[in-house]
């Protein structure tokens, strides 16, 4: 069976269980979709991983990501059905449902919100919204990071929610960097105009500023401060396009990058190359590549542990491990 008959099938299922919960649904439409089977991921990783060098260490790699996407294949797919849906029937307003997306290490997703605003999803991040949005605002809230292309309406506000950080836009583009694990949040505007509010931790206190085009926000968790500054803001919001940019960016930032990026955990070794800082640009290189190139501007040495597989009960693949030390004579 094609997929467009397949996809026919799905729609037929759905609207004759239209009493079914929504996540019983998709549940279903699941058993009904067998498509990985229909798409040679891993034939198409295996000529570029016969096209690598002979470096065991980067095929095992390679391996894990046609894992990785053939993972990644059907769940896409079933998103993309769903609102399919749901456009074409359209439901009311007590059969709002939330939609919960996450973007896997090493990967990065580009989304249709149902307002027609596009979201790009860094690695490692989830963004959660409403399916439809509501008719008085656009909210969406947001683990990590992500760069909006928002529709612009000015009756209906969009506003995306980030810890104790809230962005409030009518229609613009900007980038929200809100890791978990960092102890300040980032918004960078490229074009348009935010409004800015955040709360202490204790909830006593709320702050707020307007952003202009090339301004970026960089917000304390803990106290809700703001800093202001201007600047070149590519090198915040490049990844979206698929470029890593480093302007004078301290090694502690180029390694979190790279993990982000590549899906792969960075140890740094000896304290003092945090020192170091680094200014380039790479696109579309791969992890060889760009390790090549920053031992070639620095001195020093890294090492690579590739990914194994756990043969045990999770029957999951760990990360791959970049080690980097200070180079010796």
């Amino acid at each position: 069976m094609h997929i467009e008959d397949k996809k026919k099938e799905v729609v037929a299922l759905l609207e004759e269980r239209e009493r079914m919960d929504t996540l019983e649904q998709v549940s279903e439409a699941v058993n009904v979709i067998d498509l990985v089977d229909h798409v040679d991921v891993s034939g198409a990783f295996v000529k570029v991983n016969n096209r690598l060098p002979g470096n065991s260490k980067w095929r095992l790699y390679v391996g894990y990501l046609s894992k990785a996407a053939a993972i990644l294949f059907l769940p896409v797919l079933l998103f993309a059905l769903w609102q399919y849906y749901f456009s074409q029937r359209g439901i009311s307003g007590d059969q709002i449902s939330m939609q919960q997306i996450t973007s896997p290490p090493g990967t990065r997703s580009q989304i249709i919100l149902p307002d027609g605003s596009k979201v790009w999803l860094n690695a490692e991040s989830t963004i959660r919204f409403p399916i439809p949005f509501s008719r008085k605002t656009r909210n969406v809230s947001l683990i990590g990071q992500a760069f909006f292309s928002v529709q612009k309406n000015p009756e209906v506000p969009f506003i995306v929610k980030a810890d104790n950080v809230q962005v409030k836009v009518l229609g613009t583009r900007f980038d929200v960097n809100a890791y978990p694990d960092r102890e300040k949040v980032g918004v960078v505007l490229a074009r348009g105009k935010i409004s800015l509010t955040t709360e202490n931790q204790d909830h006593t206190s709320s702050k707020s500023v307007i952003l202009h085009p090339g301004e970026r926000a960089v917000v304390d968790r803990q106290q809700g401060d703001i800093q202001l500054s201007e600047g070149n803001i590519e090198k915040y919001i490049a990844w979206h396009n698929g470029r890593l940019v480093f302007d004078e960016t301290p090694m502690k930032e180029v390694a979190r990058q790279l993990e982000l990026w590549y899906g792969v955990k960075v140890v740094i070794e000896d304290p003092e190359i945090l020192n170091y800082h680094f200014s380039t640009t790479f696109e579309n290189e791969s992890l060889y590549q760009v390790l090549e190139l920053l031992k070639l501007s620095s001195p020093i040495e890294i090492d690579y542990q590739p990914a194994h597989y756990d043969e045990g009960g999770k029957k999951t693949y760990s990360k791959s491990i970049v080690y980097i030390k200070k180079k010796t004579k």
